[in-house]
């Protein structure tokens, strides 16, 4: 009786933070998805926000992070045509989580922080040295860190996983 009790509250609350999940498969594949929310933001995320959809393959050293309106589709972010991913480094996965970079951006390095252990996902996006040079690039003069959170949330700890370890 206890056990079903907790089954059930278990699964109300992933419905509820059904909009923002972190899901790993079997150790090598997370999936994660929600909007990302600046810790300098003071407001919450709006409904119609882009939404942001993560894939991480252990097997391939690769994370891909897509953003719009409308993810939906088939496929993983890996495969799928109707999205344009940015591709990011895996630079270490061990049992607490991922960290993935990518130097694509001309004036900030991103780098993708996946917490196993604390369910988060942060986004760092750090200035490039030598893009003072850039005119553009002159208002990236901070480092930003954004979480992904459930839209109209500010909570991170609604992150759910799904994990098969």
């Amino acid at each position: 009786m206890k056990r079903a009790m907790t089954l059930a509250a278990a699964l109300a609350f992933v419905g509820v933070a059904s909009a923002q999940q972190l899901k790993v498969t079997g150790r090598t594949y997370v999936a994660a998805s929600g909007q990302w929310k600046s810790d300098g933001d003071t407001a919450k995320v709006e409904e119609g926000a882009a939404k942001v959809k993560i894939e991480c393959d252990k097997n391939i050293a690769l994370c891909a992070v897509a953003e719009g309106t409308n993810l939906l589709g088939s496929g993983n972010l890996f495969t799928r045509l109707d999205v344009t991913p940015v591709h990011y480094t895996i630079l270490r996965w061990d049992n607490d989580g991922l960290v993935a970079q990518t130097l694509t951006k001309d004036c900030v390095t991103d780098r993708l922080v996946i917490d196993f252990r604390a369910k988060s996902v942060t986004m760092i996006e750090t200035p490039k040295s030598g893009r003072e040079e850039n005119e553009a690039c002159k208002t990236f003069s901070k480092i930003v860190t954004s979480r992904l959170v459930n839209a109209g949330r500010d909570d991170k700890k609604e992150v759910t996983q799904n994990s098969q370890r």
